[in-house]
């Protein structure tokens, strides 16, 4: 920053910490309003989700449509979830979250994976005041993936080599040599194997 601006004065850790809680204030009041004033009837989308150092997090974000008719999609939460991720905890914790952003009476749907524990929050969920109505979506995308892994089963060697290829490629001495040899043969387009993840 010296050599870009000599004037730049970098700010401490206090002033950052004041400025990032100054700024979520901000945004999460104006997203507050914006959820009064046009939300009339919400589609929410969760997904509970490990990080690397396998903590849960339940993610929630809320689609709806404008009198306007502008469709909004915002994410409302990734709040962290202790274990054990049963239904009953995961209800709770999403009716808290409808509650937090006044979504009672609102929220017509949400969207979950084919998770026995996010199948099974519906019962709960639908104990609960302003959560009487709520219908649960399965995700399609998870579904059809579901479908493509069974349908996979019976070419399982074939998927096992491609693995196996894959994961040779995830070497940094691998992949130069793969990229070397496509410049080689003239490819325009330099292929680069991802690694292989269920879903």
């Amino acid at each position: 920053m010296a050599e870009f601006d000599p004037s730049f004065i970098i700010p401490g850790e206090k002033k950052i910490r004041t400025m990032i809680v100054k700024s979520y204030k901000f945004n999460r009041e104006n997203l507050q309003n914006l959820l009064t004033n046009t939300a009339e009837n919400v589609s929410l989308t969760i997904d509970l989700w490990s990080s690397k150092a396998k903590h849960g997090y339940l993610g929630v974000t809320a689609t709806w449509i404008t009198s306007n008719f502008e469709i909004k999609d915002t994410m409302l939460e990734n709040k962290y979830v202790s274990s054990p991720h049963t239904s009953e905890i995961i209800a709770n914790e999403l009716h808290q979250c409808i509650e937090t952003w006044n979504l009672e009476n609102h929220v017509t749907s949400i969207t979950t994976d084919n998770g026995s524990n996010m199948v099974a929050i519906f019962p709960f969920l639908n104990q609960k005041n302003g959560c009487e109505n709520i219908q649960r979506l399965p995700c399609t995308v998870h579904t059809l993936q579901l479908a493509i892994g069974k349908g996979l089963a019976s070419a399982e060697i074939l998927v096992a080599r491609a693995k196996r290829l894959i994961n040779f490629f995830q070497y940094q001495k691998q992949v130069e040599r793969l990229e070397q040899v496509q410049r080689k043969l003239g490819y325009k387009d330099i292929l680069r194997c991802i690694q292989n993840v269920s879903t």
